[in-house]
């Protein structure tokens, strides 16, 4: 996005860019978004460039807000975001932060976050059958037989699939898209099979898949996904994506943060700018690391 798409910022919105991702608000108890948010902002927006600035735009369970933020901000200098992105949210309290901090980042005009639960979309009138060219979504895909739970239900809501599952979120994207619009997801990859086969049940084709390694030497822990509604068969898998390096340079690697420049905040200490609005947690760590 360009200062003549979106109004040239004011001194306080510039400096609440430069800090982000750092300086989101988020509800006291809520689930602190990780890495995967900013690697799935920048994975659609490597795929779309400007294209999607003429393009109708959903995220489901769009949480404060980072993927959406991440995305318009991720965005070329040419990109003119026509329509605002929908982001569906069910908890209340993360509806209100999302557009809170759509505010503070000057998107407001570009972003608006919806209550409603993702199990529920055929139910709300903002989001019509086959209305949208794209779909995101960051989706709680572990099993919650599969580990610890952490405290809280929102933490445990955002991480494991509970309530409205992988399933629900597949089919909401599937009714949400017209024929061809595409669907951008992150998933982990101890549930890759169910993952892909749960796409094609709903007539979204995989098309692109790059795994993601926290390192080299280890198994990769997910996996960025591109889907087609009614595509056609061929499935590309790309080369993966390594985010730390060995043992003896485990800083970020080049790749990695020309991949997804937003990560950077893992790599420097936290800028001394102040964000109105940042909690202390936030002051004291950067963004969760995969």
């Amino acid at each position: 996005m360009n200062d003549h798409a979106r109004g040239a910022p004011d001194p306080c919105i510039a400096a609440a860019r430069a800090y982000f991702p750092r300086g989101l608000e988020q509800p006291a108890g809520s689930f602190r978004f990780s890495a995967d948010a900013l690697l799935l902002a920048a994975f659609a927006v490597k795929s779309l460039g400007i294209a999607a600035s003429s393009r109708s735009i959903l995220e489901l369970g769009t949480g404060c807000g980072v993927v959406s933020f991440a995305f318009l901000l991720g965005l070329g200098p040419d990109a003119r975001i026509q329509d605002a992105i929908l982001g569906i949210e069910k908890d209340p309290e993360l509806v209100r932060a999302a557009n809170r901090n759509a505010l503070r980042l000057g998107l407001q005009p570009f972003f608006q976050a919806l209550c409603a639960d993702v199990a529920g979309i055929r139910e709300h009138d903002d989001v019509l059958p086959e209305s949208r060219d794209i779909v995101i979504a960051n989706p709680p895909y572990r099993n919650p037989g599969s580990g610890r739970l952490p405290r809280g239900e929102r933490r445990t809501a955002a991480l494991f699939a509970t309530g409205a599952g992988l399933q629900a979120f597949l089919a909401a994207a599937a009714y949400a898209l017209r024929n061809r619009g595409r669907f951008f997801g992150v998933f982990g990859t101890e549930r890759l099979q169910e993952i892909l086969e749960g796409l094609v049940q709903n007539r979204l084709v995989p098309k692109r898949l790059k795994p993601v390694y926290g390192a080299p030497g280890k198994d990769a822990r997910m996996a960025l996904i591109e889907a087609r509604k009614n595509g056609r068969p061929g499935l590309a898998f790309e080369s993966p994506l390594f985010l730390y390096g060995a043992s003896s340079d485990p800083g970020l690697t080049k790749e990695a943060l020309a991949f997804c420049p937003a990560l950077a905040c893992n790599a420097r200490q936290s800028a001394s700018c102040e964000t109105e609005g940042k909690t202390a947690s936030e002051d004291e760590e950067d963004v969760a690391r995969v």
